[in-house]
């Protein structure tokens, strides 16, 4: 692929136009050449174009006989391949060409007569193979006619760069109804510093690595010392990109100050010239043995002043292509940033690949910049061809020899899409994802057979057609010359190598040869000899295979688990998991929790209703025994509980409402330890004499919904639930009741790198009955814990009689809390907590806790570590909480 970046100077001194066009997908060389020479420059920390930008410099005739021979002249183009970065400069002003003069004939080393000899014998067997080619190849006029005539579809109208907000939240509604990942959220502002206004927004603008990753690196980084690098006078972007580059100077080559100030220069220029800074001046100071000192004088940046971005072929009007042509990186007026010139492009090619449009290539990327008008003036053009579809998912199992653990049907209910639909990557995606969330395998890939890119001609712009033909017309003159003195049968036609478009234009009959040849090769193995014929299908069927690899070998899996919270001391946590049954897709797990307080058992038989993932039923049974010992008045129960029944758990895809219908029936039994005198007991404990036994059969609903941008650790999320349970004393259940209760959790994030973190949590709940009573204790409200009011013990809190805990009839809870990202992964928090479980009436007192925490988002989910005080009681409680697992 061949990146068009030209510079043009007024006027144009003393230079004989002349320079030089590669494709390296072929051996199609053209030329047009100016006196100059070519600079290039390679740092990744660097904002600037994936090409390496060339500028035309004017210089006299005898100034660019002093140039290095072996320095390639202006490169008017240069290949995409390439992975060179920065931009070049012209010499620097103060820069005196006389001084390429003051050499003395001692200064200039002697002739290598061998090496002389051998260039000439390479010269002059390039010379007689471009005789013997010459007669055969066509002219460059012969050229642009073959291009023109393999009727390019026609440019559609170029749309307005300039959008209305009305456009932008149409082009949006659109993008998500097709459910298009877009590369910039126009839509919500940015929390990780990124700026559309801002023309270094792409910058790195520091080492984000954490104190474990550089105490483990410190013998890796001290291999190679660099300098340290202070520069001001220019803006903040244009600081930080020159800094950057100049960082990776090494201290042993900065030791020879004046050795190295050349090359430091130079390195500058390409920084600047990066951010659109063409005419920028440095000065250089050592400051230090190993530390260096730059003042920028930035002068005039190199600014937009037109941009064309045309999109033909099928995918012309598609949403996510029409995005980048209303909102690009670069607008008319802007600095020329190479960086964000390079994101524009490839968000043109990332579009095309998410879409479908296998078939899509570049017909034109060209970027003039006229010197020293200061100008820049961008062509886009780029073809999508037709979009493909997707074919039916074949299965196959890692071992062949082994039958499918599921029916057919039901492997199908892990497909999202249906054969014959558009391909696009989400599809793909969800494909995935499904597999992984039916935790049916052990493992599974999934191979989409997209075929290879193909790469026709660029078109070339005008100026730049003209200046070929102008050169072309040089060359067969002097190669006529040449010739006729050597043979007067010979006249040379072209000298230019020149191969068909179709090896590269990814037509069928290119494309197949190329792969029959591969295919005879010994090398080429059963899988590859597959995917080539696969490649070859797909580029003529335009239809793409998805193949899908699964494993099951391990059906059973043990997991297990210690860990520790302040509310219920060592606990051990252990998983059974059954992940296939039979073949109709039924599964079945236990799990296990050991502690101080609470040991529980609890089992799932999962049955897929109307979908595995998103409809299916569950039975469950399970115990648990908690000991709670806050009471009050000596007084310490044990609660046993036994559960058992079933519901229906109905899952909506894109965020959309989870449901969950539920029927369970309780048995709890309630153990009274401790010195107290039964009189004194109220009436709550009354009613539960020793040994005594409370049921319940509850009939519950739930509704509940989460959006985060991440699941781990979530900067941006909401989470909400709604439900009820119902009992009757006519069905098994100690009296009439009925149970509210809703929740949120919430967390928004703000500042570069989101810095600012604020989350929030509250609950609310009340029990509807004439004979609260009677309602079985367990099914009461508590608060306290670190799930409730931190600096309390869990349950610790609710209404009392005769300073006995008797549970509430009502919960109302509250937190708040400001995070602040001190560095990265880490965050230190400030929280308040308030709220009670309150009686009927609310009567009794409201309970405050506040604290400092520690935050740190592990591989595993954040971690918190919380220093609590219950601010509200009369000897103020201080309590550490410790929990794992995400806050929404």
């Amino acid at each position: 692929m061949v990146e068009f970046y030209r510079m043009r100077l007024h006027p144009l001194p003393q230079a004989v136009a002349i320079g030089l066009l590669a494709n390296l997908s072929s051996i199609h060389i053209l030329g047009l050449m100016c006196c100059s020479t070519a600079l290039y420059a390679a740092e990744p920390n660097l904002v600037s174009s994936t090409a390496p930008v060339s500028p035309v410099v004017a210089t006299t005739l005898p100034q660019q006989a002093a140039l290095d021979q072996n320095t390639p002249l202006i490169q008017t183009t240069q290949s995409d391949n390439q992975n060179a970065k920065g931009a070049v400069s012209s010499p620097e002003p103060t820069y005196d060409p006389q001084a390429v003069y003051a050499l003395k004939e001692s200064d200039v080393p002697p002739l290598d007569t061998n090496m002389a000899r051998e260039i000439m014998q390479i010269a002059e067997q390039a010379q007689q193979q471009a005789r013997q080619d010459a007669a055969t190849l066509p002219t460059i006029d012969q050229i642009i006619t073959q291009q023109k005539n393999e009727q390019l579809p026609a440019d559609p109208p170029i749309p307005s760069t300039t959008a209305n907000s009305a456009q932008v939240a149409q082009l949006i509604t659109d993008l998500q109804q097709q459910r298009v990942n877009l590369d910039t959220d126009f839509t919500t502002p940015r929390t990780d510093g990124y700026d559309p206004s801002d023309p270094a927004r792409n910058l790195n603008n520091g080492d984000n690595k954490g104190w474990l990753s550089r105490l483990l690196n410190r013998n890796q980084d001290a291999e190679i010392a660099k300098i340290r690098v202070s520069v001001d006078g220019g803006s903040e972007s244009l600081n930080t990109n020159v800094t950057n580059k100049l960082s990776s100077f090494t201290v042993d080559a900065f030791q020879d100050f004046d050795t190295a100030l050349p090359q430091l220069r130079l390195m500058a220029l390409q920084a600047a010239q990066a951010m659109g800074y063409y005419n920028a001046q440095f000065r250089f100071t050592r400051s230090a043995a190993n530390a260096l000192q730059v003042t920028i004088t930035p002068n005039d940046p190199v600014k937009v002043v037109d941009q064309s971005i045309v999109v033909s072929g099928a995918g012309a009007m598609s949403p996510a292509f029409r995005v980048i042509q209303v909102v690009p990186d670069l607008n008319v007026g802007d600095i020329f940033n190479h960086g964000l010139y390079e994101t524009t492009k490839s968000r043109l090619v990332n579009a095309a690949s998410n879409q479908g449009y296998f078939d899509s290539y570049w017909r034109m990327h060209d970027v003039r910049v006229d010197l020293p008008q200061n100008t820049a003036h961008i062509q886009l053009k780029y073809e999508t061809g037709p979009r493909y579809k997707l074919q039916a998912v074949e299965f196959r199992m890692s071992d062949s020899t082994k039958p499918f653990p599921l029916r057919r049907s039901v492997l199908e209910q892990l497909v999202p899409f249906k054969a014959g639909d558009d391909y696009t990557n989400w599809r793909v995606n969800n494909l995935a994802s499904n597999l992984i969330d039916s935790r049916y395998f052990n493992s599974s890939v999934v191979n989409v057979v997209r075929p290879d890119a193909i790469q026709p001609p660029l078109e070339l712009p005008d100026d730049i057609k003209q200046a070929l033909n102008a050169q072309q017309e040089q060359q067969l003159i002097a190669a006529n010359q040449a010739a006729v003195g050597s043979n007067p049968n010979v006249r040379v036609v072209n000298s230019q190598k020149v191969v068909s478009d179709q090896v590269f234009a990814g037509t069928d009959a290119a494309t197949k040869q190329s792969v029959d040849d591969a295919i005879d090769g010994d090398m080429i193995n059963d899988e590859q000899r597959e995917n080539e014929r696969l490649q070859r299908q797909a580029r003529q069927t335009k239809t793409i295979p998805v193949i899908v690899t699964l494993n099951a070998d391990q059906l059973n899996n043990v997991e297990a688990g210690i860990g520790y919270g302040t509310d219920t001391g060592i606990r051990v946590r252990s998983q059974y998991r059954r992940s296939i049954v039979n073949d109709r897709g039924h599964s079945f797990d236990a799990n296990l929790e050991l502690s101080k307080v609470r040991q529980a058992f609890d089992g799932r038989y999962m049955i897929p209703y109307k979908s595995i993932l998103n409809d299916y039923l569950s039975l469950i049974a399970g115990y648990e025994h908690e000991t709670r010992d806050h009471i009050g008045s000596g007084i310490q129960l044990g609660v046993e509980s036994a559960v058992a029944g079933a519901e229906r758990v109905i899952k909506k895809p894109l965020g959309e409402w989870q449901q969950n219908y539920s029927v369970r029936y309780r048995l709890d039994r309630i153990n009274r330890q401790g010195d107290f005198n039964e009189t004194d007991l109220p009436t709550a404990f009354q009613v539960l004499t020793d040994n005594s036994s409370q049921q319940s059969l509850l009939a519950g609903y739930q509704i509940n919904r989460t959006t985060q941008n991440n699941r781990i650790d979530p900067t941006q999320g909401l989470r909400q639930f709604y439900g009820i349970q119902v009992g009757s004393k006519a069905l098994l259940t100690e009296t009439d009741l009925a149970i509210l209760n809703a929740g949120w959790r919430f967390i928004y994030s703000m500042g570069q790198q989101a810095k600012h973190q604020v989350v929030g949590r509250g609950d609310v709940g009340y029990i509807l009955s004439n004979d609260f009573d009677h309602v079985p204790y367990n099914l009461r409200f508590f608060a306290g814990g670190d799930q409730s009011l931190r600096g309390f013990d869990y349950k610790s809190l609710a209404p009392t009689e005769n300073n006995l805990l008797v549970g509430g009839q009502a919960l109302a809870v509250g937190s708040l809390e400001y995070n602040y990202l001190f560095r990265p992964k880490w965050r230190g928090a400030v929280f308040v907590d308030v709220g009670n479980a309150y009686d009927k009436s609310f009567s009794n007192p409201t309970q405050y806790g506040v604290g400092v925490g520690l935050r740190w988002a592990s591989p595993i989910g954040p971690i918190r570590i919380d220093l609590a005080a219950g601010v509200s009681a009369e000897k103020i409680p201080v309590r550490l909480h410790f929990f794992i697992g995400p806050p929404l």
